[in-house]
């Protein structure tokens, strides 16, 4: 009776040690999970999420818009108005393209605060990251032969200010702070009561007319990009705004339902 009866007494025993080991895995997954949703749950990872989509969008805009510069120098057409300026500063003081950007861009952004306008991050971030880019653009591309095909190089041309016109849009939608040139259209437009469009417009025709009595690389080019380049970044800023919403979206999604899989596991 005594021998039939020890290995039950055995398991019920075993049993009453697995149970409270049992529980704790089952508490203590639980507490994880919980801690998971509950972090999750928190104002703080949506505010760095947010704050990284920004930093990414000031980023690939500011590469976008390098190379599209980079290409239209290249193609030998002739740049923006700005460009045919920094060509021109280029030529006179012989400074690399890096700095000639820095240079330049870093007048407008000082003049512009003068004026009563504060720049943002962004605003004085992307010239620094431009600069070195756009400079390595144009190394890259000075390994190819410029097209000699005039249709090819306005197709180009084009393709480079609608990639110009995306960049500056991420710029935009990524709220970090406006460009040196619309920073300066905007102080100039407060302090002389003009509409900020006409106000930008004169600004551009400024660097345009400067830039070529200085020697700068103006052409056809530079008459194309006058011409499109405002369609591009209205194109460009409705582009990544649309996929910007879409892609946050996605985010708020999959994150709810990392918090529901975590709270249920």
């Amino acid at each position: 009776m005594s021998d039939r009866g020890q290995p039950i007494l055995h398991v019920v025993h075993l049993r009453d040690q697995i149970t409270p080991i049992g529980q704790w895995c089952s508490q203590r997954a639980w507490s994880r999970a919980g801690a998971i949703a509950a972090v999750l749950a928190t104002g703080a990872p949506r505010r760095v999420l947010a704050l990284t989509h920004r930093i990414v969008l000031l980023v690939v805009g500011s590469a976008l818009i390098a190379g599209a510069v980079a290409v239209t120098l290249w193609t030998q057409l002739g740049p923006g108005p700005l460009d045919v300026f920094i060509g021109a500063i280029r030529s006179i003081t012989g400074l690399p393209l890096t700095f000639a950007v820095w240079l330049t861009v870093g007048a407008l952004i000082v003049v512009a605060w003068l004026l009563g306008r504060r720049p943002g991050l962004g605003t004085l971030a992307a010239p620094i990251m431009i600069g070195p880019m756009m400079q390595g653009s144009l190394a890259l591309l000075g390994g190819f032969a410029a097209p000699d095909a005039l249709p090819v190089a306005v197709a180009l041309h084009l393709l480079a200010i609608g990639a110009l016109g995306i960049g500056a849009g991420a710029l935009i939608v990524s709220g970090l702070g406006a460009g040196s040139g619309e920073l300066l259209a905007s102080a100039a437009s407060d302090r002389t009561g003009r509409a900020e469009p006409h106000v930008r417009m004169a600004i551009e025709l400024g660097w345009l007319v400067v830039g070529v009595v200085l020697g700068g690389p103006a052409g056809l080019g530079t008459v194309i990009v006058a011409l499109c380049i405002g369609p591009a970044v209205a194109n460009g800023y409705r582009i990544v705004d649309t996929t910007a919403t879409r892609s946050r979206q996605q985010l708020a999604v999959t994150r709810r339902s990392i918090i529901s899989a975590a709270a249920l596991g």
